[in-house]
């Protein structure tokens, strides 16, 4: 428990933190600034690439065995930025995220 402890850095917290930011924020972006029609953006990011991400997440934070609360700053700063990109019903996808990291998570810890 002790090594765990001394290997969780700001650096570390600071790297879930980016890629839950990037996931967020810069994917929806991008496809914005493509002017990709709602539909896709939809399909592709938020049943494509934001579930590729919770799983690889999950699995890596388990592995690593980090700590669990590691998890929700993907779903936390997903539903912050939901409602600049995608339509209201979109939220409940958070909750989508946060179960398959934890899943994930909880299928690679001993």
């Amino acid at each position: 428990m002790r090594a765990n402890l001394n290997r969780m850095s700001l650096q570390h917290i600071a790297w879930y933190l980016a890629f839950a930011l990037a996931f967020s924020f810069m994917i929806p972006i991008i496809f914005t600034f493509f002017n990709v029609d709602e539909v896709t953006k939809t399909g592709v990011i938020l049943f494509g690439i934001n579930v590729i991400y919770a799983i690889a997440s999950g699995i890596y934070a388990g592995k690593r065995a980090d700590h669990f609360w590691l998890i929700l700053f993907f779903p936390v700063i997903y539903l912050i930025g939901c409602d600049f990109f995608f339509d209201s019903h979109t939220i409940y996808c958070a909750a989508f995220y946060f179960l398959l990291a934890a899943f994930a998570y909880g299928t690679v810890r001993d």
